[in-house]
């Protein structure tokens, strides 16, 4: 069913207002609903849902939690067995890497769907209406290029099972509510029956069509690697849509390469308007050079993606870019408020009951974490989430600070992810630093980073960091120093550190080209579905440490 996408955008826009604005009263009684619910349910009965009255008697009966503690009723209801976690059954059950790279199950609830659906697409639809709020609806909707791809897979029970970005298209998918004719690459292409590496599959679509509206990811990294892709291989892509063939080159399967010499026959004209862009001329503004009708790109970036994100306002210009969600395998929490604002993320009343640590010392007299309506701009916090999907009390590990209010609503910030640092003699760097101090680096020596990761190096004394680093040109000598001079501005425990020969000068390794694309292909050779990973930044298990390990020459 193809949705008329300003309606759908305007409604979404129209209950997140509401919503936030009696964002108290729509959480106290969310949690209320939630607690009625599951009363019979094993959790429910084991922690007394009857008698909680309460946000606060929640807090004192159900204790904080970790995935540990829901994996083998998770088992249980893959098994098909009923009301465990929730009276309301598993709709989808989400494929999560976790934190240090061990799959993981989550179940998602039709509510938790239908929650996804209103606030996590609907209402980007309304964003990118109101920025366009002077031009007639149909220039501002037309064809999508979505750069991921959904493989259709089912637990044995029968049940859709997938990343979570993929969750909400499988679910639209299957009760006929997704409409592939607004993108630009067939349904086979976007729900492929097996798992492959499907680039440039969906780069030739989209280089054939002109009159492409929106670019949509996930994570920027990904979207930006799309777009380097074309730029690195613009010759070769024109040649193939010239003749209608697939260089050899292409790593891709004898049954893909047919279907596209089947489908994408030689496009001339198309060609000889493309060949008019150079490709030193894709560095700045390529999006709208390939595509003059594109009004926005979708992706999550900001700080925690500072080279990626900086690469992707060169390639979008003057094209505006909504950052999209904050979002994890547990829940979609919230949106950006508006394009091209980045690191500012509404958080949606309706997506699951909220409780936030604070990591100033500024406690409660009770000793419980506060709730949404108790926050303080300014301050951080460590994220506990309910969801309506089994989590109670659950420890995201996430670390936010709230930068203001939309109504009663937060705009928070993310910040990092507190089980994910680089530790040697207590100084903690967490990703938030270490993103600051690259994006630092980068300005000071002027090399265009593709990527990096760090680990810690006990090899010799005093121990290190080791930066794998993938960029364009040589690695000068001494760098090393200025990268170290930019620790210690963005984490003064490492600064002291280092002071006190606790730690020494950290080790630049370059990578070759390709490599952390090479990555990618190695987790999905793996299983790794690649529309939700993320941009490797810590290597926290032996199976990344080896991989960048062993794509240095020898």
């Amino acid at each position: 069913m193809k949705p008329s996408y300003g309606k759908l955008g305007q409604e979404a826009m129209a209950r997140l207002r509401d919503t936030s604005e009696q964002a108290e009263e729509v959480q106290r009684q969310l949690l209320a609903q939630i607690i009625y619910q599951n009363r019979e349910t094993v959790f429910g009965r084991n922690y007394g849902f009857h008698a909680i009255q309460s946000a606060e008697e929640y807090q004192k009966r159900v204790p904080v939690s970790e995935y540990g503690d829901y994996e083998e009723d998770i088992l249980k209801m893959i098994d098909g067995e009923e009301s465990v976690l929730t009276a309301e059954p598993a709709a989808y059950f989400c494929i999560s890497s976790g934190t240090v790279g061990e799959p993981k199950y989550l179940p998602l609830t039709e509510t938790d769907l239908q929650l996804h659906y209103i606030y996590a697409y609907g209402a980007v639809f309304g964003m990118v209406r109101d920025f366009y709020r002077n031009l007639p609806e149909k220039e501002v909707f037309g064809k999508i290029f979505q750069t991921g791809e959904f493989a259709k897979t089912y637990m044995e029970n029968g049940k859709m099972n997938g990343i979570r970005s993929g969750s909400l298209f499988q679910w639209m998918d299957r009760d006929d509510q997704f409409d592939a004719s607004d993108y630009c690459v067939p349904k086979e292409v976007l729900f492929p029956d097996t798992l492959e590496d499907l680039l440039y599959v969906k780069v030739r679509y989209a280089l054939a069509q002109r009159d492409i509206s929106a670019i949509h990811g996930v994570f920027i990294n990904r979207v930006c690697g799309v777009m380097d892709y074309i730029r690195q291989n613009w010759e070769m892509l024109l040649d193939d849509m010239a003749e209608g063939t697939v260089n050899e080159s292409v790593v891709l399967s004898g049954r893909w390469k047919e279907y596209v010499k089947r489908n994408l026959p030689p496009n001339p004209v198309r060609v000889k308007e493309l060949r008019q862009i150079s490709r030193k001329g894709l560095n700045q503004g390529m999006i709208q050079k390939i595509w003059p009708d594109i009004r926005y790109v979708l992706a999550i970036g900001g700080k925690a993606f500072p080279l990626h994100t900086g690469r992707m306002k060169q390639y979008a210009g003057d094209v505006p870019i909504h950052y999209f969600a904050y979002a994890a395998s547990e829940g979609i929490f919230g949106i950006a408020g508006k394009m091209n604002e980045m690191d500012a993320y509404i958080l949606f009343p309706e997506a699951g009951f909220f409780e936030f640590c604070p990591l100033t010392g500024r406690e409660k007299e009770n000793g419980q974490p506060y709730f949404l309506w108790e926050l303080c701009a300014g301050e951080r916090y460590e994220l506990l989430f309910t969801n309506h999907s089994g989590l109670y009390r659950y420890c995201m590990g996430d670390v936010i600070e709230v930068l203001g209010w939309y109504g009663q609503a937060p705009v928070v910030q993310f910040c990092y992810r507190k089980n994910q640092v680089v530790n040697i003699a207590g100084e903690k760097s967490n990703q938030e630093q270490l993103e600051e101090a690259m994006e630092q680096f980068a300005k000071k020596t002027g090399m265009e980073i593709t990527g990096y990761c760090v680990q810690e190096d006990d090899s010799g004394l005093p121990p290190r960091y080791l930066f794998y680093v993938e960029c364009a040109g040589e690695i000068a000598a001494g760098t090393e120093t200025i990268l170290d001079d930019c620790l210690c501005s963005v984490n003064y425990g490492y600064k002291g550190c280092r002071g006190m020969n606790e730690i020494g000068t950290p080790q630049i390794v370059g990578l070759p080209g390709g490599s952390f694309q090479r990555y990618e292909e190695h987790l999905a050779a793996g299983g790794h579905l690649m529309g939700q990973n993320k941009r490797i930044c810590i290597l926290d298990t032996v199976e990344k440490k080896r991989f960048f390990a062993a794509e240095i020459p020898v």
